[in-house]
Order: C-alpha cells, then sequence, then structure tokens
C-alpha cells in the first residue's frame, strides 16, 4: 500500500494542475465555401492557475488535402502557415482566443487537426482541443460566416461598426490578454462607441442569440 502512496500523491497532483486548464468548446467544427482560401474556427483557452505559466502548443493528427496548411493564432499572435509548434505564455486568471486555421488556397475538401498544450515540467498535456473544417460544395451566401464579416473603419477612433448583413445577439470587446472590457447589444448597421479605450489592439467578438461565437475580429483603436 505504501508503494501505492506516491504514484496516487502524483495523480492527485497532476488533476488539481489540469483542472486549471479548459479548451472551450472542446471541438469546432467550421463549415465553408469552395471561394475562401484561409478559414478558421474559434475557441478559448482557459487558465485559472495562480502563476504566469509557459506551455508548448502542438498541431497534431494532421487531415487534409495536400493543398491545404495548417496554422494558429493564440490571443493576437498569428504564427506561419506550417509552423506546427511552438510557446504560449499565460498570465494569472487569463483567458486566450484560440483560432485554428486552415489556408486551403480556395481548394475545396475536409479536414482537421488537433492543437494541445503541454506543460514542459510535467511533459503532460493540460489541454486540447480539436478543428475539423468542411468545405461546402455550394456557398451558402450566409453573410454571418466569419469570412463575410468585416470591421469598419480599422484602424478606428472612436466609433466602429459592423458589414451589413451580419446576425448577432451581442458584441464583446477583449483587451489582447483576454479581458473582456466592454459590451455591446448588437443593431444592425449600429456604431459601437469605443471613444473611451486606449489605443492599442483589440478583440472584437461576434456573438449568436445561442452564445456561440461566430468570429473573433482584431481591431486597432488610433487616439485622437
Amino acid at each position: 500500500m505504501k508503494r501505492l502512496l506516491p504514484f496516487f500523491l502524483l495523480l492527485f497532483l497532476f488533476s488539481a494542475i489540469q483542472a486549471q486548464y479548459e479548451f472551450t468548446p472542446a471541438s469546432v467544427m467550421t463549415q465553408f465555401g469552395p471561394e475562401e482560401a484561409d478559414v478558421h474556427g474559434d475557441a478559448d483557452l482557459v487558465y485559472t492557475g495562480n502563476d504566469p505559466i509557459v506551455l508548448r502548443w502542438n498541431i497534431i493528427n494532421i487531415v487534409s488535402p495536400k493543398e491545404w496548411t495548417p496554422y494558429v493564432c493564440l490571443g493576437i499572435a498569428c504564427y506561419p502557415p506550417g509552423q506546427t509548434t511552438g510557446l504560449v505564455t499565460l498570465q494569472p486568471g487569463e483567458t486566450i482566443p484560440v483560432q485554428g486555421h486552415f489556408f486551403t488556397q480556395a481548394f475545396c475538401g475536409e479536414g482537421s487537426y488537433d492543437l494541445t498544450f503541454t506543460d514542459e515540467t510535467l511533459n503532460q498535456v493540460v489541454a486540447s482541443g480539436t478543428f475539423e473544417f468542411e468545405c461546402m460544395a455550394t456557398s451558402t451566401n450566409n453573410p454571418t460566416t466569419s469570412s463575410a464579416i468585416a470591421i469598419f473603419p480599422n484602424p478606428a477612433v472612436s466609433w466602429f461598426s459592423l458589414s451589413e448583413g451580419v446576425q448577432a445577439s451581442r458584441v464583446e470587446v477583449y483587451n489582447i490578454i483576454g479581458k473582456q472590457i466592454a459590451q455591446f447589444a448588437f443593431q444592425p448597421s449600429g456604431r459601437y462607441d469605443i471613444s473611451n479605450l486606449a489605443g492599442g489592439m483589440y478583440l472584437i467578438r461576434i456573438v449568436d442569440n445561442k452564445g456561440k461565437v461566430v468570429t473573433t475580429k482584431r481591431l486597432t483603436k488610433n487616439t485622437p
């Protein structure tokens, strides 16, 4: 029994560490039209630990047409197409947006990959998720698909708006470390006031009436 105690202690310790991370949603499905050359799905990596941590991310189990190239964006950092590993630093209580991409070159098909985050000190995967992509042979012409949504003006000074035809419930504004700093009820053709925000880079999330993130866009705020 005494020999089992260290094993159970390590198991408990690892479970406690793993509970500090959440990749949500765990699986992301993105459908897109054949004219789209760069497609992505949106998720979040949530870290509830009390200390800064450096994790290694890896794109694994890639299944796709040979014309497709995967890449990811973590927070405001987008890595080059084809790069399948790297490091990301998480601050205590931080939530970072995660975008899983395929550069498809407008070649229709289906693809998927897993994205893992590893604590290299423990040599253990602490969070992971799956991105799946399906090209629809006939474009749906849905104006709310992520690639059809645009933010303008961008850069902005005091306000921004969304492209025509967007259907959403709310618009959320996050700073570069993933903290939500503003939220607006969606208004067709509306202007969203950001005059009180400091200059810099922000992330704009479009959320539908089911609470699903339709897309995340980057916005540069300039000072007057």
